[in-house]
């Protein structure tokens, strides 16, 4: 996968799982601007390269936020005891 496809995945697991793009960054200990720095634009046509380590930090906690959604949900449809 190159840059931008990644950029995408990300943009688009963070919206699945209605996170903004800016909580998932303070969650993996990035900030926002340097994902959007990452962003193939008309006024960034040359985007700095996103190292490994950011790019892992991000999916980490996409995975965590989707374990975290699952287990909420599987929650749901147990009976209260009184």
């Amino acid at each position: 996968m190159d840059q931008q496809t990644i950029v995408q995945d990300i943009a688009r697991r963070a919206k699945a799982a209605r996170v903004s793009i800016a909580e998932l960054c303070r969650r993996a200990g990035i900030h926002q601007d340097t994902f959007h720095n990452w962003k193939k634009t008309e006024r960034n046509p040359n985007p700095p390269g996103a190292n490994l380590h950011s790019i892992g930090a991000l999916y980490r906690e996409l995975d965590k936020i989707d374990a975290e959604d699952a287990k909420r949900l599987s929650g749901r449809g147990k009976a209260v005891a009184a």
